[in-house]
């Protein structure tokens, strides 16, 4: 792992506030690579806010809900700045906020089994950007579990919105930790977060002295990335290296972000489905930075329109520097998974060849060797991708942040991932 500038100060202390709904709203059917959920709804139907839209029948795939009332105009899909094309709902807003009736729940009452149904009924998935379906993980098959880790490790630069989270939405957070834990019955909970955010100790304070979360602590972890990966920060708070096709579950270990913890806390208290989340705006050229809850599928141009933010002559970043994704379409929207929105400044890259230097190997946290990547894709032996276990490239970008001859590494593993899948889709 390694230091980088965190670029947080201009959002960090911003108050959590929100954007006003879009005309338009593009909700993504597939929050995850697993299976595609099934539509619930045509073009023509009217919908109302919090209703099910698109179900999840099968496999690694979560239920979707309609952020707000109005019309559904098609659905098609939309070109993700990853690559992929995913089928969207297209919902006209009618601004009426015409609300389907949410379910409450005596909380005390509610069993394990019953939480888990709250949570796979309710479209939640992990909020740190894999939207891996969150029933699912904790779905444990006998496995027991004796440690939970709170990850609010917001290593990425420039995002806050997690701090956000916890600093202001602290009493809803532990709570969302205690029904978690009803489930996964750990032995200890662990909230990690970096040296920089150590002040959170003091919003933690009257909680951390309560009996029921006696067995939660806080982990400081130092200012260092990926620090907030899910294999580098269970060895971070337990020293435990996991190899990598291990489950975390299977080593006694499950790890959420806070995000998904909170929106936890809402499905559980409030009956309230995903339909929005909390990003940061921010970026050398965002007029207005800070943290800001936005509903999932509102598009990216809205977003600009309603700052009042200029997306001329800018390059704009959906999530993080590092693993965030340009975007060429302003139409994309805020999914699951979206943890921020970037302006940065557009700069022409002198790109060098490799230089054999090794810079990227000692960065990289998974012990992989990523100007292998490069070369082979660069050559189009794309078999060999694999042998030098590309799919356990977690994309983290460090390597080409610390490459000396700016080699393209990330364009080589995405582009490479994606023809693999196309050679294996062709074999089949």
């Amino acid at each position: 792992m390694m230091h980088i500038f965190s670029m947080k100060g201009k959002t960090k202390k911003k108050s959590i506030r929100t954007i006003e709904d879009a005309p338009f709203l593009y909700i993504p059917i597939s929050q995850y690579l697993g299976e595609t959920p099934v539509p619930g709804v045509k073009a023509g139907d009217k919908v109302m806010k919090y209703q099910q839209i698109a179900v999840s029948e099968k496999g690694l795939s979560s239920n979707v809900h309609a952020p707000v009332s109005g019309q559904v105009l098609e659905i098609k899909d939309i070109e993700f700045p990853d690559g992929t094309s995913t089928p969207c709902i297209v919902i006209q807003n009618d601004f009426q906020e015409t609300t389907e009736k949410l379910l409450y729940f005596n909380t005390d009452d509610l069993s394990p089994e019953q939480l888990l149904n709250i949570i796979r009924t309710n479209g939640i998935v992990g909020e740190g950007g894999a939207q891996f379906p969150t029933a699912v993980k904790y779905t444990l098959d006998g496995h027991k579990i004796d440690i939970f880790i709170v990850n609010g490790t917001e290593c990425e630069p420039y995002l806050t919105s997690d701090y956000a989270v916890m600093a202001e939405r602290t009493q809803e957070l532990f709570e969302g930790i205690g029904f978690i834990n009803r489930i996964l019955n750990a032995d200890s909970i662990v909230i990690s977060i970096e040296e920089q955010n150590k002040e959170l100790q003091k919003a933690f304070a009257p909680y951390l002295q309560q009996a029921e979360y006696r067995n939660v602590r806080v982990a400081i972890l130092p200012n260092e990335y990926p620090q907030g990966g899910e294999l580098q920060l269970i060895k971070s708070v337990t020293g435990k290296e996991l190899g990598r096709f291990q489950r975390p579950r299977e080593a006694g270990i499950i790890v959420s972000n806070v995000g998904t913890v909170h929106a936890i806390y809402e499905a559980v208290k409030n009956g309230r489905p995903l339909i929005s989340r909390i990003i940061t705006i921010s970026g050398e050229e965002a007029a207005h930075y800070g943290n800001y809850e936005v509903k999932i599928g509102t598009p990216v141009e809205h977003i600009t329109k309603s700052l009042g933010l200029d997306s001329g002559n800018i390059r704009i970043v959906l999530g993080g520097p590092m693993m965030g994704k340009a975007v060429n379409d302003p139409s994309v929207p805020i999914t699951k998974g979206s943890s921020g929105i970037l302006f940065l400044k557009k700069e022409a890259v002198k790109r060098s060849n490799c230089i054999s230097c090794g810079y990227c190997v000692d960065v990289c946290p998974m012990h992989l060797m990523p100007m292998k990547f490069e070369e082979n894709y660069r050559k189009g032996k794309y078999f060999n991708l694999e042998k030098y276990s590309i799919s356990s490239c977690i994309e983290c970008a460090a390597c080409e942040y610390i490459c000396p001859s700016n080699v393209p590494l990330i364009e080589s593993i995405k582009e490479g991932k994606l023809k693999l899948k196309e050679l294996a889709n062709a074999i089949q």
